[in-house]
């Protein structure tokens, strides 16, 4: 009946409004069982500091009111983030020549005027494709520079424990770090090979730890050798004792690399379980190795 169709249009309507106005880790999970209630209260701060932070830019379709305004309060702390990214804490403190006016207060400026300029030209019913780009690149300079902070932070916990409980670093970026910073890729590569794409999970495989030893090498030379040593060459001799656990790594890196490119072409990117088997066989050896070399 026409009553009965106008009902379903309104639910429908209404569903679509109340999706729209979702902000995942923001709004109350109801329906949820107590479990997910607890982690979205521990998950609050982190999630309000990520929506100011990072501003959204419709990538899925939904805007709404509350979009535009986070859109317009992300600019003063992006800056801020940015200068603790860059500086530290110290990047509070510091002032432009021998005046007094800091940097932080050039940030707050910036921030500020930005935030006038995103007050006047992002709608909150429709956002336009410039500016859904010019967010969209933000957004993405932003994740990377919150990556950095993460993956920073990470590392002085890790140098804590080791200071603390007298264990190499080398062991724990091994062990510790090395399974935090895989389990990303592991999942994204399996889904992506479960999807019916083998040979694009295994090439992901390779190319992320490529692009680590590409690029994290070539630029930490770089800023080593450029920046903060302005283009002094500095000496490294690869038979001192602190290298062994690099040398292994690399050896053991090359030699499952160097197995792999010739086992999956082989078996047309469907390997049995058995390379499995090795793989992991693989790599229990060179952890046994790393720990031998630890222990002298």
């Amino acid at each position: 009946t026409p009553l009965v169709d106008g009902n379903v249009a309104n639910i429908k309507k209404k569903n679509e409004v109340n999706e729209r106005l979702e902000l995942p880790g923001l709004t109350w999970p109801r329906g949820k069982n107590i479990l997910v209630k607890i982690q979205w209260v521990v998950e609050l701060p982190f999630s309000v500091l990520r929506w100011i932070s990072i501003p959204p830019c419709s990538h899925d379709g939904k805007w709404s009111e509350w979009h535009r305004w986070f859109v317009v309060a992300s600019p003063v702390p992006m800056m801020v983030i940015i200068l603790i990214a860059g500086f530290g804490w110290h990047g509070f403190k510091i002032t432009f020549g021998h005046t007094k006016f800091r940097v932080f207060e050039l940030c707050l400026i910036i921030g500020v005027l930005i935030s006038v300029v995103f007050f006047f030209t992002v709608s909150s019913k429709r956002l336009h494709w410039v500016m859904q780009t010019i967010l969209g690149g933000l957004a993405f300079i932003m994740s990377i520079v919150w990556l950095n902070i993460e993956a920073n932070e990470v590392v002085s916990v890790l140098e804590t424990f080791g200071l603390a409980f007298n264990i190499d670093t080398a062991i724990l970026g091994l062990t510790v770090l090395a399974v935090g910073n895989s389990v990303g890729d592991w999942v994204a590569d399996t889904a992506v090979a479960r999807a019916g794409e083998p040979g694009m999970g295994v090439a992901s495989c390779f190319g992320s730890p490529l692009l680590n030893d590409v690029l994290g090498l070539s630029i930490a030379l770089i800023a080593k050798i450029g920046i903060y040593d302005k283009g002094k060459s500095f000496h490294i001799c690869i038979h001192d004792k602190e290298y062994t656990k690099v040398k292994l790594s690399w050896i053991f890196l090359a030699s499952s690399l160097v197995l792999s490119a010739l086992v999956f072409p082989i078996f047309k990117f469907k390997p049995p379980k058995a390379y499995g088997i090795v793989l992991i066989y693989i790599y229990v050896v060179f952890m046994v190795f790393s720990i031998l070399d630890e222990l002298d």
